[in-house]
């Protein structure tokens, strides 16, 4: 478990700091696959499956929820392209269950805490930042996921 939930997490933090330092702030994460050279698109849908299966296989012993949550991290990468009318639901919805299942996880965890710092570091980001909103909140939800899994796997 350790090792899976290692491999999520440098995997977070490898491609979100290559994109950061190459390209700066996004929109959101999903924008840089766009912004990557053709070629190097299909390492934001490694991305997305290289830190959501993890955390399906980390967080289901924890709670079913876990499932949900890095499942529509999947989906998110498989529907990479979501500036085209047939991925673009997908794309999104998976966006916003991936966040919510994440949060919902947290919850049952008993780590209301977490959920609230989400809650008012995402409204304060809304109201501070006019700009790339979505980028800073996606990067709160992976920051507070793997805190609850820190917390409860060790």
């Amino acid at each position: 478990m350790l090792i899976l939930f290692l491999i999520s997490l440098i995997i977070f933090i490898s491609y979100v700091s290559f994109i950061w330092i190459k390209y700066g702030v996004l929109s959101s994460i999903s924008e840089s696959y766009y912004i990557l050279p053709e070629k190097l698109q299909i390492l934001f849908t490694l991305f997305c499956f290289g830190c959501g299966f993890p955390i399906v296989i980390v967080g289901v012993p924890l709670t079913p929820l876990m499932f949900f949550a890095g499942a529509s991290m999947c989906f998110i990468g498989a529907a990479s392209s979501f500036k085209r009318s047939f991925t673009h639901d997908v794309h999104y919805i998976s966006a916003i269950l991936a966040i919510i299942f994440a949060q919902l996880s947290i919850l049952s965890f008993s780590l209301w805490p977490l959920c609230l710092i989400f809650i008012i570091g995402s409204i304060l980001i809304k109201l501070i930042l006019k700009k790339n909103t979505f980028w800073w909140v996606e990067i709160l939800a992976f920051i507070t996921i793997y805190i609850a899994l820190v917390i409860k796997l060790f």
